[in-house]
């Protein structure tokens, strides 16, 4: 029981997403210093009550720098943000990659110091080096960045404002009564609810991959660290080709499904099957619900039409899909070994959910942009620069 606390105080970061979305990039670089600090300061927990309260800070920390997605919104225009999105959330999957590796290679020292200790020190102190570089890097806002001349920010600018409304200068900061009509749109509660049934099984993978591989009987603690990795080494490169894909098709929601659909799969492999073959197939499989979120990331980006109501819509997106993993970490408990049916039948649950409100939500947004089309036929040459609902002319859902 311990253990799933230890692991399911980490996810209380829920209570710093409403507050990212007016942060500035640089306290987002200090909560990144802050969230290393603090796991580097795991090696030296001599108690289990020390291990919780840090882990708690662990948490609240990586909320306060959960709005990375948001931010790179407004650098780019809605039909090439998902890449760079993308590029940022494969680094969970890469992450998870050198994690199974260096795991591996360490549990397989023996020195004075523990490799568990050595483990935290290893993750947390380049993170706090790379932020500290990145502070003199990245920019507010678009026309503040220093590595742009003033030609290309003007083309950069006019080049994001497609089809949506930009604060050219950031001076403005947040319109609190767009960031509040967010909560009134409905738009802004289907992806977080995608977002948390990816989530339930986002949150739990990653911690319980390890364990899963190791009880199938086959292999021991070390070798299932390092066989953890070749399934995130896959889910990488879909991750990256789907986000690729999904900007030059211009779609998203058939890319969320297809994902979740192979995922799906996945757990209904690990659900049934006993074979060590099937079952590694099936963790594969599984992670490419990872894809999906990838896809989730620049699709919520691009509903809203302001920057302001787009940080309201993440806000609860955020909020939302981070109730997940205090799900996800709960959905394997130790006396469901050595096959852990149950918990992949829920996953199972989970990311036929997302296929569902996927299709449903694409669908929905199709209609809405039928409904724009005849809104603008029916103003033209009246002069009308809204298409209902305060849309700027021209800005279209990415279905």
């Amino acid at each position: 029981m311990r253990m799933y606390w230890g692991k399911s105080t980490s996810e209380f970061r829920v209570v710093s997403y409403p507050q990212t979305a007016s942060m500035p990039p640089r306290q987002i670089l200090e909560a990144t210093e802050g969230f290393s600090t603090i796991s580097a300061c795991q090696a030296a927990v001599t108690n289990y009550a020390s291990l919780v309260a840090l882990r708690v800070l662990l948490g609240c920390f990586e909320g306060m720098f959960s709005g990375v997605p948001l931010y790179l919104s407004f650098f780019y225009p809605r039909d090439k943000v998902g890449f760079r999105q993308g590029i940022f959330l494969s680094g969970s999957a890469l992450a998870n990659v050198y994690g199974g590796v260096l795991g591996h290679a360490i549990l397989g020292v023996r020195g004075s110091v523990a490799p568990w200790r050595c483990l935290f020190l290893i993750e947390g102190l380049p993170v706090w080096i790379v932020a500290i570089l990145a502070w003199f890097y990245l920019p507010d806002v678009l026309l503040s960045a220093k590595f742009l001349t003033d030609r290309e920010k003007e083309v950069a600018w006019q080049c994001v404002g497609r089809g949506q409304t930009v604060d050219s200068q950031g001076a403005g900061g947040v319109s609190w009564a767009e960031w509040r009509s967010a909560f009134l749109d409905w738009r802004s509660y289907v992806p977080g609810l995608m977002y948390f049934s990816c989530n339930v099984c986002f949150g739990s993978l990653p911690l319980f991959i390890p364990t899963i591989i190791s009880e199938m009987g086959t292999f021991n603690h070390q070798e299932s660290n390092g066989l953890s990795a070749p399934p995130y080494a896959l889910c990488f490169v879909t991750i990256l080709a789907c986000a690729f894909a999904s900007d030059r098709a211009k779609l998203r929601g058939p890319f969320v499904a297809a994902a979740a659909i192979v995922s799906t799969v996945g757990y209904c492999l690990l659900g049934v099957s006993e074979g060590v073959a099937a079952r590694y197939a099936g963790v594969f499989l599984s992670v490419q619900i990872f894809v999906s979120i990838s896809i989730l990331l620049p699709w919520v980006s691009s509903v809203q039409h302001t920057e302001s109501k787009r940080a309201g819509g993440w806000a609860i997106f955020a909020t939302l899909g981070q109730f997940g993993p205090l799900v996800g970490t709960n959905i394997f408990p130790k006396d469901q070994g050595p096959y852990y049916h149950k918990g992949a039948w829920i996953s199972c649950g989970f990311t036929s959910l997302v296929v569902l409100l996927s299709i449903t939500y694409s669908l929905l947004l199709r209609w809405e942009n039928k409904r724009l089309d005849r809104v603008m036929i029916e103003d033209a040459g009246v002069g009308v620069g809204m298409e209902g609902d305060d849309h700027p002319r021209g800005f279209r859902y990415v279905v």
